[in-house]
């Protein structure tokens, strides 16, 4: 009788935790195929366990005759050393096939140089050159009200030179004047 045909047989009011217990304790099923055997318990040849050695840096080969097909995983091993191991994983990294761009990074596109608008004037194109008339205006404005102050300011001293104004409260009238 099967493990499968057991739990079809099983008692009707068992719960789910005595089930659940009785299952734990039974051993596990073997697959079709047997137990999984690791890469450890792998027989060689004479039937004796294989016992592979860690690679090292003389077992690994040049870093000019790697390609991006190559198989990099030797330089993974605990004895390589780690210059030789990062030197391997630069030359893999700065493959093309590790270099390919997405297009969706935002600072992948040149902002310095922009296509040509044409005749095409926006919204802010005008808002700005309305904002520099104002500026040319108001220094225009700045600029001529210093030549019409002055021009007021020398205005009553040609007055004051034809006599047709009366004395103010400062032009004192001494004895000598009169």
């Amino acid at each position: 009788m099967s493990g499968a045909e057991q739990d079809v047989q099983a008692p009707a009011d068992e719960g789910f935790l005595s089930r659940w217990s009785r299952l734990k304790q039974q051993p596990e099923p073997l697959d079709e195929w047997g137990p999984a055997a690791t890469s450890s318990e792998q027989a060689g040849a004479d039937g004796e366990p294989a016992t592979e050695a860690p690679l090292t840096d003389a077992d690994m080969p040049p870093l000019e005759s790697l390609t991006e097909s190559s198989d990099f995983s030797g330089f993974l091993s605990p004895e390589v050393s780690e210059e030789l191991r990062r030197l391997a994983l630069r030359k893999l990294f700065r493959s093309a096939v590790f270099n390919v761009r997405d297009g969706l990074d935002d600072y992948d596109d040149d902002f310095t140089s922009f296509a040509k608008l044409g005749d095409l004037i926006t919204s802010d194109m005008r808002h700005q050159i309305e904002q520099a008339a104002k500026q040319l205006a108001e220094k225009a404005d700045h600029d001529e009200a210093p030549q019409a102050l002055a021009e007021s300011e020398s205005a009553p001293v040609q007055a004051e030179s034809d006599g047709d104004e009366t004395p103010g409260p400062e032009d004192e009238l001494t004895e000598d004047s009169l």
